[in-house]
């Protein structure tokens, strides 16, 4: 599933040249298997296997990036990617999918944001927890080791950052708590990702407000 998902754009034109009409049609054996692997994790494992492996929207965008490559591989109509998308929905991704109305269900732009705002939420939601994590004498120093290990890898997802990305998201934390209150209420807003975006934004921010100052001069 992994190796299926993180081929490269430029890796799947190659085959395709190479290949034609035939490369085309393993791509889409290829999904389908993958479909089966979402539905049914443990489809052909025997006895599951524990831990299990992390569902593939642990991080969303990275998934939904993974799948336009496929689905420009697979040449698949643009107006056919939402129904392409479905089967593999699940969890909070899915449940973002209801969320819209029924016409925007079948918009591919607008279901992807609906998934990312989401995921972006459920993010800052652990991280909240985590911040916000106070001790408990009834679950005693182990209990609250785990407890704030699980939120902490919820908001990180350790398991799909490399140490570079993971040290970014701390920064970034760092950074927008500093913020004088009025510039970091206009940053979150916009959900930065790196740090380079807050900055960004920060100053766009103050540059307006410079601009304004000066009108009224």
């Amino acid at each position: 599933m992994k190796q299926f998902l993180e081929r490269r754009p430029s890796d799947l034109m190659h085959q395709q040249a190479g290949e034609g009409s035939l490369s085309l049609v393993l791509w889409e054996a290829q999904w389908q298997e993958f479909l089966r692997t979402v539905e049914n994790p443990h489809s052909g494992w025997g006895i599951p296997q524990f831990p299990e492996k992390p569902s593939p929207w642990e991080d969303a965008k990275a998934f939904l990036g993974s799948f336009e490559q496929v689905a420009e591989a697979c040449q698949w109509p643009k107006d056919e990617w939402v129904t392409r998308l479905l089967p593999a929905l699940n969890g909070k991704a899915e449940k973002a999918f209801n969320s819209l109305d029924a016409r925007d269900r079948e918009d591919y732009g607008k279901v992807k944001a609906a998934i990312l705002r989401g995921d972006a939420l459920s993010r800052e939601k652990r991280r909240e927890e985590f911040r916000r994590f106070c001790y408990q004498e009834s679950e005693g120093p182990r209990g609250a080791y785990s407890q704030l290990r699980e939120m902490c890898c919820g908001w990180l997802r350790v398991e799909n950052h490399s140490k570079e990305q993971i040290l970014e998201l701390l920064i970034l934390e760092q950074l927008l708590s500093v913020l004088p209150l009025e510039i970091q209420s206009r940053v979150r807003e916009s959900g930065p990702e790196s740090c380079s975006q807050a900055v960004a934004l920060a100053e766009e921010f103050l540059l307006r407000q410079e601009n304004q100052v000066r009108v009224f001069c």
